[in-house]
């Protein structure tokens, strides 16, 4: 198959020939006997998210089924699914047989706590295909030591979700001017910075590779490096506790939305390179969930319908970035992670690419937190390995 006339990465006009799923050549006026015809649309390699979560935390084959038709369509080729299950070593062989066969490739993480607070069969889950372990900062310190030795010997990295909630009484939202005035419980920022700090001790005395899960303020990544690899959703960059205001549960994440600050300098820190890894932290919620007073409410939110005309809308459309320069936290870094042949358009890659259309308008965001907002970018193809899905 041959793509004529796609803008890569938004720029240059040139042909892309694809042959047993792999780009073989990039140039101009490439001949092939099939023709896909982009009439300049912009072409990058489809997206990879190491945070999405089921549909009010449950598993169901419908919850999968769906998961996977909302990615595909959306321009995700992989995912991290993050564990809603207290499985056993058996069921979880029986729910890694439905991720097979799947056109969407689908990771499972583990989380190292079973329901009751001790650790899991971590070598028998690991060894039949667990993909890496979820652990909470705040968890008895005995327990994570064992977890860091597990990830050191099966040589797999730990998502680590720092947030220590002993700091606050069940906060619902930032704590923050906004909070206040609503008469609701506050989240305090040194519950994730204190936690931050904590873990890249012990991670360095281990040499366990950590992913600093939704990190959500500026003081965390003050206390990291360079280089520890740090997972941010797209939400924090663009929205601050403001939106909280009416009681909009909409707004209501964990981490929650934080100063406007706080997101600028996240906004900052995407742009100098210091995240690595960008999610749409897609966790959706029912409406007979969402639709509460606020102290009540879930949290969580539809992130992946929305994501790319997010990317375009906020970042790409005003300058902020180039199309190449985000696809590195949307692309390239993840798939590297996974070990996967794909996120760059470059000859011998995997074909794995989305054709999107700047110019259309996204009328009805599938997240009320973007209710107002005029958002633009719609993805027109999505291929993967060479076969076109959408």
């Amino acid at each position: 198959m041959l793509i004529k006339n796609a803008k890569i990465y938004g720029k240059e006009l040139q042909d892309v020939l694809i042959q047993n799923g792999k780009i073989v050549k990039i140039d101009f006026n490439l001949e092939s006997d099939e023709i896909l015809d982009a009439k300049g649309m912009t072409l990058l390699p489809s997206f990879v998210d190491l945070n999405v979560s089921l549909k009010d935390d449950k598993f169901s084959l419908d919850h999968l089924e769906f998961l996977e038709r909302e990615c595909l369509e959306n321009g995700f080729s992989a995912i991290i699914l993050r564990d809603c299950m207290d499985f056993d070593e058996e069921i979880f062989s029986l729910f890694l047989q439905n991720l097979k066969n799947k056109d969407l490739m689908i990771l499972p993480s583990i989380r190292a706590l079973d329901t009751q607070g001790k650790i899991k069969n971590l070598a028998t889950l690991l060894n039949k295909g667990a993909n890496a372990l979820e652990f909470q900062s705040s968890s008895d310190t005995n327990f994570l030591r064992v977890v860091m030795q597990y990830a050191l010997m099966k040589e797999k990295a730990i998502f680590v979700r720092c947030d220590d909630k002993n700091f606050d009484d069940n906060g619902v939202m930032n704590d923050c001017e906004t909070s206040f005035k609503l008469g609701l419980i506050g989240m305090s920022a040194v519950a994730e910075t204190s936690e931050v700090a904590k873990i890249k001790e012990i991670a360095r005395f281990y040499g366990v590779k950590v992913i600093y899960d939704l990190l959500s303020l500026k003081r965390s990544f003050e206390i990291l490096d360079q280089n520890d690899l740090k997972l941010v959703s797209i939400h924090h960059l663009i929205k601050d506790d403001n939106a909280c205001e009416n009681f909009n549960t909409a707004a209501k994440l964990n981490p929650p939305l934080r100063s406007v600050e706080d997101r600028q300098a996240l906004k900052e820190f995407l742009k100098e390179g210091k995240i690595q890894f960008l999610t749409s932290m897609h966790s959706p919620k029912s409406a007979y969930l969402k639709e509460l007073a606020f102290d009540e409410a879930a949290f969580g939110i539809d992130g992946i319908s929305d994501f790319i005309s997010l990317c375009y809308t906020f970042f790409i459309k005003d300058g902020f970035l180039t199309w190449k320069e985000l696809c590195n936290f949307t692309s390239k870094n993840p798939n590297e992670f996974l070990g996967l042949n794909a996120g760059v358009i470059e000859v011998g890659k995997d074909a794995n690419l989305v054709l999107i259309d700047e110019n259309e308008k996204n009328s009805t965001p599938k997240s009320l937190l973007y209710k107002n907002d005029k958002l633009f970018g719609k993805i027109k193809m999505h291929m993967i390995k060479g076969r076109i899905l959408k």
